[in-house]
């Protein structure tokens, strides 16, 4: 399964890393390499976070060859209601109708919502964007108080903590429960 992390200026690297621990530690578990990740941005080349690591891309929006099976949109301390990231909501907009599943961990949410992959479906946010994302996105059934929520192929969490058990639940999905369980013993064995 190919899964994209989407890599935008100013995206919160532990909402991609987070995520692809889960996936990294189901490849290492099951002995397979069941999932391909992809760092996607909008150019080639390093990525500017949050926290101010530069992440490199392995593909750009532009260039992406694989067919997706899950994209993941991170958030963002920043996240605004302008026209920022507009590449990177165009191809949502476009590709993301074909992918098997769409994720965004906490106010990742706003882009997924401005690419309309969102508009009559339930979409969760981190709280202190449940108001805003709401009134800016009217067609969005918004919450701000779950840890994630599922509505059809769209997954979305609060934060960065319910953005992990959002991949437990896609690896549950695809690998099994109990292969899901022991990835979140793994994990917790490190903390």
């Amino acid at each position: 399964m190919h899964v994209a992390m989407m890599l935008y200026a100013g995206f919160r690297l532990l909402e991609v890393t987070g995520p692809m621990d889960v996936f990294h530690e189901a490849n290492r578990l099951s002995g397979a390499r069941f999932y391909e990740q992809h760092l996607v941005g909008p150019f080639p080349g390093p990525v500017l976070c949050s926290n101010g690591v530069a992440v490199d891309t392995t593909e750009c929006l532009l260039d992406l060859s694989a067919s997706l099976d899950i994209v993941v949109v991170p958030g963002s301390p920043l996240a605004s209601s302008g026209s920022e990231h507009g590449e990177l909501v165009d191809w949502l907009s476009n590709a993301g109708r074909s992918v098997r599943r769409l994720a965004s961990v906490s106010n990742g949410a706003f882009l997924l919502a401005r690419a309309g992959l969102a508009d009559h479906r339930a979409l969760a946010t981190h709280w202190r964007d449940a108001q805003r994302l709401s009134a800016e996105h009217p067609l969005v059934r918004v919450t701000g108080k779950q840890g994630y929520v599922r509505d059809g192929n769209l997954y979305s969490s609060s934060g960065v903590s319910d953005g992990i058990r959002v991949a437990l639940a896609l690896v549950s999905e695809d690998l099994g429960a109990e292969l899901a369980s022991r990835i979140t013993k793994s994990l917790q064995s490190w903390s």
